[in-house]
């Protein structure tokens, strides 16, 4: 049996199947004639061809569900690809050195994901990865010069067992016929973990001794809740787990006939349970799983997916098409939460030692106050054409009253621009802030009095309470959810809302989490906002809780002194702790 984190839950039994990444000294390497080292250079411009087609198509996969964190990923490859720096280091070496496409192509990518590996920073660390990937790519396409598809001669259930992965080593698969994942390395937030959730897949990553444990063919069973995985099991243990699975995915199937019912608490508490979306195509999920509406419209994907800011009217006709299929569910636009590091290709390039807390979010769009204005325009354009609809908008990254102010000030002046345009707005919508830096959360009740709603985003607000980039191996087992400073400022978030009467939701990752529901109404939360994917899991969790119960439970724990000593105490209380 080992032991492995699970960061994708369910269960999955099925053949080992060996991803093995290639290495990029292997390349073998040979002299070119002169008079053919052209035909190299147009080998390699032809894979570049073929690579960016890939990457596009993989874009518009329906079964890949994409977030914005993955149309983010496969941008940055995209931007990769049309890097003028590694095209033309790569033609000018063919030519200078005389070697074949493929010795050139992997020496390039070595050294320029050397470069990024050897910053302190996480964020460049992560885009050696990313180079790697493309280079493989690249590569891969070097011999084959046709558009690739998704593999299909897999064997139905195969579990992929790898040192590591990428989100290119996934879909190159056919992720139809993948029933689980099981890495040696990895983190919970990484580019392959962030996927595999949103296909559904049970993942577990960082187990121990997994490549000297497991061959090719071996029968496995992966445990994507409790973290084991177990390599050739009796026949007793295959029944067992057998059982198991099928437990679940009647508790699955449980869920979705269950999905109408109203999320109402045991003391009889209205919880409302809404959805995360990133673009038009996410709404055939949000409302197969009847969320109460959208509690965040990441609105990023539009300036990930094009050269060029998108403008006012193509901005218009996605928001309205979104409104529209809502009809008088709520819609809560974030405005745009990007830094120059992610759009290079719109803002140039940003080189900052550490962009998670730099220029992004409301602080480049209060110094570029047309591209703020542009989106503003086109969410108040959209929402004036369904008088049914309601619309709020949210500010993301705010750390001070002056910057909500600013967002506000900028709202009315769109607002008046628009009237003298000779443009409809609608009467009234709400303004809110997004709490997700500390500063925001410990004046919550100063928030609270001017904004008209507040929105915790608790990934960023954990790990800037913690200073732990979740993203990092090395500490990400200090990015404690339950620590008991995290309670606190939740808590303290919470109480602002109820005491000025403003609502107050929570829409990260912890909200699709059965395992920290309880601890969030505990805490004062009435509405949740998750991935459209776990609603049937937290509507049915929901209606197991008292809030009055949870309440008296979860309030003292934020005087505990470890995350540790949290959960202990709700492992001992919470209902739900033992139900998976």
């Amino acid at each position: 049996m080992l032991k492995g984190l699970p960061i994708s839950p369910g269960y999955a039994l099925g053949k080992a199947y060996f991803i093995r990444q290639s290495q990029l000294k292997s390349v073998p390497s040979y002299s070119i004639q002169e008079e053919a080292l052209q035909h190299e250079v147009s080998r390699y411009l032809t894979a570049l061809r073929i690579s960016r087609t890939e990457i596009q198509n993989l874009l518009e996969l329906p079964n890949m569900k994409s977030s914005p964190e993955i149309a983010n990923i496969f941008q940055a490859h995209l931007t990769l690809l049309d890097d003028p720096d590694l095209k033309r280091e790569v033609e000018k070496r063919i030519m200078d050195r005389k070697l074949n496409a493929e010795a050139v192509i992997a020496a390039v990518v070595h050294d320029f994901s050397e470069f990024f590996r050897k910053l302190p920073d996480p964020q460049f660390q992560g885009k050696a990865i990313d180079i790697i990937d493309v280079g493989q790519r690249i590569l891969k396409n070097c011999e084959s010069e046709t558009v690739m598809t998704p593999l299909t001669d897999l064997q139905d259930g195969v579990i992929i067992i790898a040192e590591n992965l990428t989100p290119s080593e996934i879909v190159d698969l056919n992720p139809e016929m993948i029933r689980g994942i099981a890495i040696a390395e990895g983190t919970p937030n990484s580019h392959a973990s962030i996927l595999a959730r949103s296909l559904g897949i049970p993942a577990l990553i960082q187990v121990k001794d997994l490549l000297g444990n497991v061959s090719r063919g071996d029968l496995l069973t992966v445990d994507g809740v409790n973290g084991f995985l177990e390599v050739n099991p009796s026949n007793d243990r295959i029944q067992k787990f057998k059982g198991t699975l099928a437990v679940h995915e009647a508790k699955m199937q449980a869920q979705k006939e269950t999905l109408a019912q109203p999320s109402v608490t045991l003391d009889g508490v209205r919880i409302t349970t809404m959805a995360n979306i990133g673009k038009l195509q996410d709404v055939d999920t949000v409302l197969r799983n009847l969320a109460d509406g959208i509690g965040l419209y990441r609105t990023e994907f539009a300036y990930l997916t094009q050269r060029r800011f998108p403008t006012e009217d193509e901005l218009l006709e996605s928001y309205s098409s979104v409104i529209e299929r809502l009809g008088d569910r709520e819609v809560v636009f974030r405005t745009i939460d990007l830094g120059g590091e992610k759009i290079p290709h719109l803002v140039g390039t940003t080189i900052e030692k550490n962009p998670e807390l730099g220029w992004r979010a409301v602080r480049m769009a209060l110094d570029r106050p047309e591209i703020l204005k542009t989106q503003l325009k086109a969410i108040l354009r959209a929402t004036s054409l369904f008088p049914k609809s309601r619309v709020k908008i949210l500010f993301p990254m705010i750390s001070n009253l002056p910057e909500f102010r600013k967002c506000r000030l900028i709202f009315h002046e769109v607002v008046e621009e628009l009237l003298k345009s000779g443009h409809q707005v609608p009467d009234w919508i709400p303004l809110g802030v997004m709490v997700e830096i500390p500063s925001t959360a410990l004046m919550a009740r100063r928030f609270a009095a001017e904004a008209d709603f507040l929105s915790i985003g608790s990934n960023d607000l954990i790990q800037y309470t913690l200073a732990v980039d979740r993203t990092n191996s090395k500490v990400a087992h200090l990015y404690q959810p339950t620590n008991p400073a995290v309670l606190r400022l939740i808590r303290e978030v919470a109480k602002a809302g109820e005491d000025s009467g403003k609502p107050v939701s929570i829409c990260g990752e912890i909200a699709g989490d059965q395992r920290f529901t309880f601890m969030l109404l505990g805490l004062g939360l009435r509405i949740l906002s998750m991935n459209a994917g776990a609603l049937p899991t937290i509507k049915q969790a929901v209606r197991g809780i008292s809030c009055r119960d949870a309440a008296a439970i979860v309030l003292p724990l934020v005087e505990c002194c470890t995350a540790e000593e949290v959960e202990e105490a709700l492992q001992k209380s919470n209902p739900l702790a033992n139900n998976h």
